[in-house]
């Protein structure tokens, strides 16, 4: 009996030894790609192995068509793959990953498609109502939720998984939804990069409601702020990417925003605009006083754009740089409508906007990160409609915004050159706002 066991066991001994050196000789594999939204450049994609890699042999060996200047960031595994083309990215990339890992095995070539560009999103004006509707690559509108009485706002999650909405009905009645999505942005084939597919629409709170405001990061997370027809009905739910929720105790005098990265939120005071973390630790939040509000995140840099208003009626715009007092970028009397930056906040555009009478006129300005102004046009005859945003695609390098005229009752969507400030177009379709979600 006592040989049988010995047996048995250097046999298992054997068999497990067997196995290791069977691994060890096996080359690595590519085995998960992520695009990431936190980047510096154009876009990234991040690229997890079975071991370990060099990355300057994965640098080497690896190859992008279109030949766009990139870079490798990382030790090991993952490894990151940061596009910095000067130029608009005009359609799928074709990679082909090679390299070998920290014991000389060679990666055997991996191909991969990968489409970068974000998603053109609207709320369309539909018969019977407003539906969200996505622009795919064939310039066809697809259909991504049922058309609703009315939505009143829209907020993609920063990873492109999905998009929360508040929808409303003639009575003043909101409700907040969960439209969940299936993508690929990262393929073995060209043919397999097929638009976000839609999952039936989830309410988020089982309940009518006053108002509900949203905002999400770039992990994914989601703040539902909202408040119901009674007194002291108000909450604040943080609803993670991973489907957890967590009631949060926050006093705020308005709008809540999600920092991009995660881990804190904005939240405007009586006195001023408050930095705070999401985990308590035991620090008094970061106050920023006077009267501003965030305007845009330039979220590769930990920079943030702000707008002030002064009690003379100005206005100015400032950037934020994390640890150093606001720089201000420009002032005057025009009213700023919107902002937008790129990741690193060299480049930040407004929208501004003088009134006379009853007609509008808005400009488009171009700033660096100092505050000169490096280009301004007019955007007459349109004018940006109000409370839409105006947001940067460092992908394609365009700017979306939502336009009107006075003779319309609803809004165009307008994609802007983001250096020359020029048209690239004006779509012809009736929408409530038009928004950029990201190639999740």
């Amino acid at each position: 009996m006592t040989r049988l066991l010995w047996i048995l066991l250097t046999s298992a001994v054997a068999i497990v030894v067997g196995q290791q050196q069977l691994m060890l000789r096996r080359p690595p594999r590519l085995i998960h790609q992520l695009p990431q939204p936190i980047h510096s450049g154009n876009a990234a994609l991040d690229l997890s192995f079975s071991r370990p890699m060099e990355r300057q042999s994965v640098q080497v060996a690896s190859r992008l068509t279109p030949p766009l200047n990139h870079r490798w960031l990382g030790e090991t595994n993952p490894l990151r793959l940061v596009l910095d083309s000067e130029t608009p990215i005009t359609g799928p990339l074709e990679l082909q990953i090679g390299g070998q890992d920290r014991r000389g095995q060679s990666l055997p070539i991996r191909p991969l498609w990968w489409e970068p560009r974000p998603w053109l999103l609207v709320n369309r004006v539909v018969e019977g109502g407003e539906q969200l509707q996505l622009l795919d690559r064939n310039q066809r509108w697809r259909p991504i939720s049922p058309v609703w009485e009315g939505i009143q706002n829209i907020v993609p999650l920063g990873n492109g998984q999905g998009i929360a909405m508040v929808t409303s009905t003639s009575e003043g009645q909101e409700r907040v939804w969960m439209q969940r999505l299936i993508t690929a942005s990262v393929a073995q084939q060209r043919d397999d990069l097929i638009p976000p597919q839609a999952e039936e629409p989830q309410p988020l709170l089982d309940k009518d409601l006053l108002f509900a405001h949203l905002s999400s990061n770039l992990i994914g997370d989601l703040l539902v702020q909202t408040g119901g027809f009674t007194p002291g009905s108000e909450e604040i739910q943080l609803i993670r990417s991973d489907g957890s929720r967590r009631d949060l105790d926050v006093l705020a005098s308005g709008p809540l925003q999600l920092l991009p990265a995660g881990g804190g939120l904005v939240v405007p005071a009586y006195n001023g605009l408050a930095l705070q973390p999401l985990a308590e630790t035991g620090q008094p939040a970061q106050m920023l006083p006077g009267s501003r509000e965030l305007g845009a995140f330039c979220a590769a840099s930990g920079r943030a754009v702000l707008i002030r208003h002064w009690p003379d009626y100005r206005r100015s715009i400032e950037l934020v740089i994390p640890g150093l007092a606001p720089q201000e970028l420009l002032l005057g009397d025009q009213a700023v409508l919107a902002v937008a930056c790129n990741g690193s906040g060299k480049r930040i555009w407004a929208v501004l906007g003088r009134w006379q009478g009853k007609k509008g006129e808005h400009e488009i300005v171009l700033l660096d990160g100092d505050g000169k102004v490096l280009k301004r046009r007019p955007l007459s005859p349109w004018t940006l409609k109000s409370g839409t945003p105006m947001q940067f695609d460092p992908v394609s390098r365009q700017l979306l915004i939502t336009l009107t005229k006075p003779e319309l009752s609803d809004g165009r969507v307008g994609l802007i050159n983001a250096e020359t400030l020029d048209w690239n177009q004006v779509l012809p379709i009736a929408v409530e706002e038009a928004q950029w979600l990201m190639a999740g």
